[in-house]
């Protein structure tokens, strides 16, 4: 407890400390229907039949202005299909499809920042003729508005200039908090070259590929972000000695790659999210003249928040035992770190591949995840969710030697959160979910097994609302109802009082309190009886 002497008539000042965070204006969801017709370029051959197709969400321009946030952006979509010329080969063709959207956000200004999340629900591509391709695509992007706010916080009183009495009371806390450090969203290149395994045969042509990042694992060091993991790469091509034979590949590729931050050290807090946004492979003729080599370049759209963890000590309460203080105050929300950790899990799948012959090889196994639906419940967050399986594999068919197949395996799984009780706590998260593994083996000639490794990452927060010392303003007593108060009080202590409410509403001291009644401390029970005496009267 601190004892101050203000003069009269003097509204009392604070000392303040400025604490950054980041609030959450709003959230909301929007779904975009894409219907259009595609022609092939005049050099690509006739289509006989769709083998794979795949599609990526690609944002162009996210713009905030008030109570609306406009989205601009492309449905990049590629197509492996069989040919209808003679030598019934294989051949790619890729597009775009732009699309402008308009979200309605109630309070939403210029200077605000927002997270999009974009996913695609369905893709789904038909031949119209053997020159042309309906695609319909329904999209969904999730956004979070987002605006950085400065709490000015009451930490102290402001000792006044007059000295000499000790009429001032006040009571302070600590409070632990997450201060923001930055919010921001950035883009990071990955290249590297990647050589051929020696049993694999060089590279005609690139039919088909596809890259996913797994295991991406962040850390924060000094000035920087640093990240690690593993870019998985399968490759459908012609080999450069027998063309007409189809190869596949399927790599591991290391990963590791930095963004400069210059808030960034090893005892920040980090939330960071990263996306794959495009990326190419393509062959590069090694020193033997033989296309042995490939050059892997990846863009990783990246968003991250830091954070410092902060202990604060707050004026939550002040009173006078000669003056009556107007005490005005404004909620404010401070969050504290619950937890932040990882969770994984495995799933096994057993998938019967329904063709004309017998399955040779499994070319690629590539999946992702979605969460559904996330429930707090008491020391846990229960998720469920999907893991979307695609398998393309090569079959002893003459006529449609590659087969694509899509399976949806659902989950529920509980990530750990030590102390939550959504009864009584107001909490925010943030929940992520990837792939750390995905593997596939053939059992038979019709039977595959599928292993994934899912992770789940999470970050909680407790919501404190703290009310914050405004102003404090000093109002006269009224003397003459002073004096009527009685000279001498006997004070049974009630549930849930503290030393502080007692003293407070006789307008005495803590220390007066505990001369008068022996008290070495200032716990006290329900059913104690206390002795107050009237000091002002």
């Amino acid at each position: 407890m601190e004892v101050f002497l203000f003069m009269e008539a003097e509204n009392l000042e604070c000392e303040r400390r400025q604490i950054h965070v980041i609030c959450e204006k709003g959230r909301a969801t929007t779904q975009i229907t894409l219907d259009d017709d595609h022609n092939l370029a005049e050099y690509k051959p006739d289509i006989l039949k769709i083998v794979e197709e795949k599609g990526q969400v690609r944002m162009e321009e996210i713009k905030v202005e008030p109570d609306v946030v406009r989205l601009r952006g492309a449905l990049h979509f590629e197509v492996l299909y069989r040919c209808a010329a003679e030598d019934g080969g294989f051949a790619r063709l890729s597009g775009d499809l732009p699309f402008q959207e308009h979200v309605r956000m109630e309070g939403a200004q210029e200077y605000d920042s927002v997270y999009a999340d974009p996913q695609i629900e369905d893709l789904s591509m038909t031949l119209i003729n053997s020159r042309k391709l309906s695609i319909r695509s329904l999209l969904t992007i999730r956004l979070e508005l987002r605006e950085p706010c400065v709490h000015d916080m009451a930490e102290s009183l402001i000792q006044p200039r007059a000295v000499g009495a000790d009429n001032l009371q006040t009571f302070t806390r600590q409070v632990d908090a997450m201060e923001l450090l930055v919010q921001k969203k950035d883009t990071s290149r990955f290249r590297t070259a990647i050589t051929l395994p020696s049993n694999k045969p060089g590279v005609q042509e690139i039919l088909w590929y596809s890259l996913q990042p797994r295991g991406i694992e962040s850390r924060a060091e000094e000035g920087m972000l640093v990240f690690s993991g593993e870019i998985f790469v399968h490759m459908v091509y012609r080999s450069a000695q027998e063309p007409d034979q189809l190869q596949c590949l399927e790599l591991a590729v290391p990963m590791q790659t930095q963004l400069e931050v210059l808030e960034a050290d090893p005892q920040v807090t980090a939330w960071v999210r990263v996306r794959l946004n495009g990326g190419e492979l393509e062959t590069d003729d090694s020193f033997d003249g033989e296309e042995r080599q490939l050059q892997l370049e990846a863009l990783l759209e990246i968003d991250y928040t830091l954070w410092q963890e902060r202990s604060l000590t707050l004026l939550e309460d002040a009173y006078a035992t000669d003056r009556q203080l107007n005490c005005v105050r404004k909620p404010v929300i401070l969050q504290r770190l619950m937890i932040k950790n990882d969770s994984r899990f495995r799933l096994n799948e057993r998938m019967e591949l329904e063709t004309k012959g017998a399955v040779l090889q499994i070319c690629s196994c590539t999946g992702d995840v979605q969460v559904e639906e996330v429930t707090p419940a008491a020391g846990r967050l229960e998720v469920s969710g999907l893991l979307r399986l695609r398998l393309l594999y090569i079959a002893a068919d003459d006529e449609m030697p590659l087969v694509t197949v899509e399976k949806m395996l659902p989950f529920q799984e509980s990530v750990e959160v030590p102390g939550l009780d959504p009864d009584t706590m107001d909490i925010s998260y943030e929940l992520e979910a990837g792939i750390d593994q995905l593997s596939s083996a053939l059992l038979d000639q019709s039977q595959v097994e599928c292993k994934a490794q899912i992770r789940l990452c999470v970050i909680v927060f407790e919501n404190q609302t703290i009310q914050n010392m405004e102003t404090i303003e000093t109002v006269p007593l009224d003397a003459e109802q002073m004096r009527n108060l009685p000279g001498m009080v006997g004070y049974i202590v009630k549930n849930g009082e503290t030393l502080w409410d007692i003293a407070k509403r006789y307008r005495v001291t803590i220390p007066q309190l505990q001369a008068w009644n022996g008290l070495e401390t200032e716990q006290i029970q329900p059913g104690d009886k206390l002795m107050i005496v009237n000091t002002i009267g």
